[in-house]
């Protein structure tokens, strides 16, 4: 595993589930699983600047979760 163990982990089921990036709190827990910061379950309606860089990425299309998860390993 790498830097971003729990990403690595749920990426498969994510994608497999059929979810996509209009998920807005699945996509959250996907990419803030290994935030310090995140904690499942509170305060899951605040977003850093990052979470908020990543996801303007994916929806609007300009890169994918598989392009993402590639660009970590």
């Amino acid at each position: 595993m790498g830097d971003f163990p729990e990403f690595e982990k749920k990426l498969d089921s994510f994608l497999a589930s059929g979810l996509g990036p209009g998920d807005k709190e699945e996509l959250k827990r996907l990419l803030c699983a290994d935030c310090r910061f995140f904690t499942p379950g509170e305060d899951e309606e605040l977003e850093c600047g990052c979470y908020l860089m990543l996801e303007r990425l994916i929806c609007g299309g300009r890169i994918t979760l598989e392009q993402l998860a590639d660009a970590l390993k």
